[in-house]
């Protein structure tokens, strides 16, 4: 019969359980950082969307952008869909969402940090489902600082 030193057999276990806590808390950042995505895009549209004078079209626009966002974050939410794609339909529809949303909004507005935050978080995204790269829009924050920024957002 083949047996296995208790030292072995205690340092395999140790080892696949602090693999096992690593995978959940990876499932968990990634979750926590599209919801703070989501949330950042969510706030940004509606603000600018109450400005007087947007045009309907551009209006139509943004929210087709977040409708792909807030859906992304939920599926992502739920670990209902292969992660890597929809993290992907998250990223382009917010790099997409902010050169839209940037020039609507006045000089010095609040929210001028949110879009750039929200940019920021697009290459720390991307890492958690192991997709790397150069950024589209280079980040103007580190991922701690946009997610930051996108907490301190009121609810």
């Amino acid at each position: 019969m083949n047996t296995i030193p208790r030292r072995t057999l205690l340092a395999l276990t140790t080892s696949a359980l602090a693999l096992a806590a690593c995978a959940g808390t990876t499932a968990a950042s990634l979750a926590s950082d599209v919801q703070l995505v989501d949330s950042g895009a969510s706030a940004l549209a509606s603000a600018v969307m109450q400005l007087v004078g947007v045009p309907a079209a551009t209006v139509t626009q943004i929210q087709g952008y977040l409708a792909t966002i807030n859906t992304g974050a939920a599926a992502v939410q739920a670990g209902t869909a292969n992660d890597a794609t929809i993290v992907q339909q998250v990223v382009g529809a917010v790099q997409a969402l902010v050169p839209v949303v940037l020039p609507l909004l006045p000089g010095g507005s609040a929210f001028v940090p949110v879009a750039n935050a929200l940019l920021s978080m697009a290459p720390a995204l991307l890492a958690w489902v192991g997709i790397s790269g150069a950024p589209a829009v280079a980040a103007a924050y580190t991922p701690d600082q946009a997610r930051l920024i996108l907490r301190a957002l009121p609810k």
